[in-house]
């Protein structure tokens, strides 16, 4: 199957923390075994390069990065006029990072891995965590 990481969901996994919602985690670690495919959005790289430079994370990019490029089972999406146009329609998301995430699963048609209680109540997306 197909789905969609979240920041929070992409960083838990890379660290093995204990808070990654037990689906999730188990979704993701198939995905580094093959079995599913995981989108993550560019504005996920961008979440990542911040909260690492400011210290509030420890996954440096470039970490993300390579889990990417080693795996053909993890793809980096842009934030393209399709995915903008889809998040004029997300207007139950109010933070720019989360709504342009859930637009990116409502335009591939994916399920979001996300422990975002905002955008699990989102009417526009299923959430997996």
């Amino acid at each position: 199957m197909e789905y969609l990481a979240d920041t929070v969901a992409i960083v838990r996994h890379l660290r093995s923390h204990p808070a990654l919602g037990s689906e999730a985690g188990t979704i993701l670690r198939e995905a580094d075994d093959g079995v599913h495919h995981v989108f993550i959005s560019s504005i996920t790289l961008l979440e990542v390069l911040y909260l690492a430079e400011a210290g509030r994370i420890d996954v440096p990019l470039q970490e993300l990065v390579s889990l990417v490029s080693s795996s053909s089972n993890y793809e980096i999406v842009p934030v393209d006029t399709d995915v903008v146009l889809a998040a004029t329609y997300v207007d139950d998301v109010p933070d720019l990072h989360d709504r342009i995430i859930v637009a990116s699963a409502i335009h591939m048609g994916v399920p979001i891995l996300t422990a975002d209680r905002v955008i699990a109540a989102s009417r526009h997306v299923e959430t997996i965590w």
